[in-house]
């Protein structure tokens, strides 16, 4: 009886270790794919292959369509003033779940502006048109 007693713990001890592998496999295979290497995402998108360029993003999403105005606005009044700082900019839907992973996008609107695949500006969340625009006129005329 006490044999039978031991197996049967050791059984369940190992069920349960089972049970909880099984458990953490598909937790762990998740985070294996969503990583996605920069070379990877670098590659599928050739708008960011451009070098010794300003790249700039606008990441939008649906529900904060009206807060991308003020961003839309501020981006045409520097490419007009600074024709050469901003050449174009690529809007980029929260859907595209690569980049915004790739670019930890927490919050939208985002405006991001690369320069040889780094971040140089960086600017978020409901702004007004003149916040948004002494952000870009600041760092990018400094160039």
């Amino acid at each position: 009886m006490f044999v039978y007693y031991l197996e049967k713990k050791e059984v369940n001890g190992f069920v349960r270790k089972l049970r909880l592998a099984i458990c953490l496999i598909p937790i762990f295979l998740l985070l294996i794919t969503s990583c996605i290497k920069n070379d990877e995402v670098i590659a599928n998108y050739p708008f960011l292959q451009k070098k010794d360029e300003n790249i700039t993003l606008l990441f939008s999403d649906d529900h904060f369509i009206n807060d991308e105005g003020n961003y839309y606005d501020a981006l045409l009044d520097v490419k007009r003033r600074h024709p050469e700082k901003i050449r174009s900019f690529n809007i980029i839907h929260s859907s595209d779940r690569d980049l915004v992973r790739h670019y930890n996008i927490q919050e939208y609107p985002t405006l991001l502006v690369l320069h040889n695949e780094h971040v140089t500006i960086r600017v978020e969340g409901s702004l007004k048109k003149f916040e948004i625009l002494k952000m870009l006129e600041d760092a990018l005329v400094e160039k």
